[in-house]
């Protein structure tokens, strides 16, 4: 009865009070790789508390985010607002998902919405599931509709800014570049094409820089001159500090004019497309014959055209010797046309007959038994991996690149109804991974990505035959839902662009994010920077 009378006891060491990390404040509202690196910092050391202050032009108050791991479940986010006279707390979540986290800050930045915060501080019990998703849904939700009515906004603007327009059917892109070189015209030329985006920068009338979100140059133009249908744009005095060309528009022009009547060649009179098979006429022809054979033909790249050759082998699929060999259309139209134009190679919608050699006896292999060993890894609604799982395939990719040397790609998508911009349903997005699952190989794992994206992990894979694989993906579901589903790409790889797990998640993420507001639905990290 007398125990209140009693010193305190000392504090055990289970009891103690968390200690914090603060880190170096920003100056601007903290990036994803900000959020990734506090969740990193928070598992290494669980019970540490990570705090990230950072103030806003404009706004006379500091943010502040908390993140804690513990032994209970997911890390702990907590976001507060400090001004002169108080501190308020916005929201608590308890979530790995750092994208998620990520768009509660910017909608609380941007003073568009404040999240809903979990009762009970930060030894709150509560989670986030499919089944709980109004404080986190509506926060992203509302992010989204703002940035679709800037983009509606931004095309309106341009509609009236813009001093030439009309549909590509209707007028040529020659004449149209023509015109601007003519009038001397300085401003952006803004093309847009069925899943694709190209904008081109004049300096009087001469073209200065020009990217479609997975190549940067005067290869853009070659390439877009092909374009059949479409709008096109062009805004006066817009300008970029950018420099990718350096020769004048109507070189370009007639090159690109060349370009096209190969490709016509090739398309309609033999009938390659992507599925076509290249067949190697003579595959048995020595270096020496194949360097006198080719110096008859059209001068093109010498290196190329030996290794392009040498890709096809015996008989390959145009769209797999692109994969492997991830070459500029303006680089590999010319050669094809050049071999096939040789007789040296041929092409068929059929691979060839190949004699049948002595085959051993297939081992009772269970196809079925080992599905099953992925089952409890697969979301049922989509048929694909869950985050977890997914991410747990690209780290064994990683461990290959760090004892093979192999390199990876990550490609992150959103899928979305092109009429109100929101998640497709289930249904739609099961029938296109089952599309996808078609035109992928068996080593690429397709599955989720954070909680409303997706991905594919493409093993020994650069990020150019990537971009292939994406604009194939484009093509095939363009088909399919008539146009009626909108998928926006960004594609990171090791070592092209990081060396690690996190940063390989971060930059293909990002560039999924610039993909959504930028002109090309498939967008390379590396090409941020030009956009």
């Amino acid at each position: 009865m007398f125990r209140s009378n009693q010193p305190p006891r000392e504090q055990s060491k289970n009891q103690q009070t968390p200690t914090s990390k603060k880190l170096p404040q920003l100056w601007s509202t903290p990036t994803i790789d900000n959020v990734v690196s506090m969740l990193t910092m928070s598992k290494k050391d669980p019970g540490l508390i990570v705090e990230q202050f950072w103030t806003v032009e404009g706004q006379d108050c500091v943010f502040d985010l908390k993140s804690t791991a513990d032994e209970n479940g997911d890390p702990i986010w907590a976001m507060s607002k400090s001004t002169l006279k108080e501190t308020k707390t916005l929201w608590e979540h308890r979530t790995v998902d750092t994208g998620l986290i990520h768009s509660l800050i910017i909608a609380e930045v941007s003073g568009d919405i404040t999240a809903s915060s979990s009762s009970g501080g930060l030894n709150s019990t509560s989670s986030i599931s499919l089944g709980v998703v109004s404080a986190e849904v509506e926060p992203v939700k509302a992010a989204e509709d703002k940035k679709k009515q800037e983009q509606r906004r931004k095309e309106e603007r341009e509609d009236v800014e813009a001093v030439l327009q009309g549909d590509i059917n209707k007028v040529q892109l020659p004449t149209v570049l023509q015109s601007i070189q003519i009038g001397q015209m300085t401003g952006r030329l803004a093309i847009r094409s069925e899943g694709r985006g190209v904008d081109i920068y004049f300096d009087d009338g001469e073209p200065i820089h020009a990217s479609d979100g997975v190549d940067t140059g005067q290869d853009v133009i070659m390439d877009l001159i092909s374009l059949k249908v479409g709008k096109f744009r062009f805004l006066p005095d817009e300008r970029t500090m950018e420099r990718s060309i350096n020769r004048r528009l109507d070189g370009l022009i007639m090159e690109a004019i060349t370009l096209v009547d190969q490709s016509s060649f090739l398309e309609q009179q033999q009938g390659l497309n992507g599925e076509a098979y290249l067949i190697a006429r003579n595959p048995s022809m020595s270096p020496e014959e194949f360097e006198e054979a080719v110096y008859q033909g059209n001068p093109v790249d010498p290196s190329l055209q030996r290794q392009l050759y040498r890709e096809i082998g015996d008989y390959k699929k145009l769209s797999d010797v692109l994969r492997s060999k991830p070459l500029k259309r303006s680089e590999w139209v010319p050669i094809v046309f050049n071999l096939v134009t040789l007789n040296l190679i041929g092409v068929s919608d059929k691979p060839p007959q190949t004699r049948k050699a002595t085959q051993l006896l297939d081992a009772q292999i269970d196809i079925k038994t080992l599905e099953q060993v992925l089952k409890p890894c697969m979301r049922a609604e989509t048929g694909i991996l869950t985050y977890p799982a997914f991410q747990y395939f690209v780290s064994q990719e990683c461990f290959r690149y760090e004892l093979c040397g192999m390199p990876l790609s990550v490609m992150v998508f959103s899928i979305r109804r092109r009429q109100d911009y929101a998640a497709a349903d289930f249904t739609v997005v099961k029938e296109i991974m089952m599309a996808m699952s078609v035109i992928k190989r068996p080593i690429d794992m397709l599955g989720h990505f954070q909680m409303f994206d997706y991905a594919v992990v493409l093993p020994n894979t650069g990020t150019r035959s990537a971009a292939v694989f994406a604009q194939k993906t484009l093509e095939t579901v363009n088909g399919m839902t008539q146009g009626a589903v909108v998928m926006n790409f960004g594609i990171a790889g090791i070592p092209e662009n990081c060396k690690t797990m996190g940063q390989l998640l971060s930059a293909s993420y990002e560039a999924k994010k610039h993909a959504e507001s930028a002109a090309s639905p498939v967008i390379l990290y590396q090409n941020i920077q030009s956009l």
